[in-house]
């Protein structure tokens, strides 16, 4: 069990501890129906990835620039928890082969970027997953018109789209 006391806010983000661990509840049955390796895009304070992989017994690989919150401080609480989580250091461009992925996920990091950085994100997303993998974008819902926009130029395809406490879900697929 994770103690979000164990976790502070990650400015970045724009959100409390206790809304990521809502929004790491939100994403348990979406990453555990994934058979292959997950990843996280700017996992900031890693609670997410560090639930996802404690509570579903995944391995979740995370990718960040460690601007906003120290690497060496998210090694700790892996530690701590005895998580299966794995560091990483990118972006906006991503440290893996293409087609490395069938499932991505992002929370409260694209309504951040400045629409230059946001189409290399994506188009380094495009690159890294498989053919009809899926990325999940969690976001605040006024932001879903910008998010939309880059991934449909991208050529992806939106599968699925849910509100929830000013957020959206969405989930898309890389096709051909």
């Amino acid at each position: 069990m994770i103690d979000v006391n164990d976790f502070q806010p990650v400015l970045r983000m724009g959100i409390t501890v206790d809304e990521e661990a809502y929004i790491a509840r939100k994403l348990a049955p979406v990453v555990d129906k994934v058979e292959d390796r997950v990843l996280d895009i700017a996992p900031s304070n890693c609670l997410i990835p560090i639930y996802l992989s404690v509570e579903l017994g995944k391995e979740i690989l995370a990718v960040d620039d460690w601007k906003y919150f120290k690497r060496e401080d998210a090694e700790k609480l892996i530690k701590k928890y005895n998580a299966n989580v794995k560091l990483f250091d990118g972006l906006p461009k991503i440290p893996f082969g293409n087609e490395s992925f069938y499932f991505i996920y992002s929370v409260m990091y694209f309504y951040n970027l400045k629409r230059d950085i946001m189409k290399i994100v994506v188009s380094e997303i495009r690159r890294i997953l498989k053919t009809h993998g899926q990325v999940l974008i969690v976001d605040p819902i006024m932001t879903r018109g910008k998010i939309r926009k880059e991934m449909e130029e991208q050529k992806f395809k939106l599968i699925e789209y849910t509100e929830n406490n000013a957020l959206s879900f969405s989930k898309w697929e890389k096709t051909e």
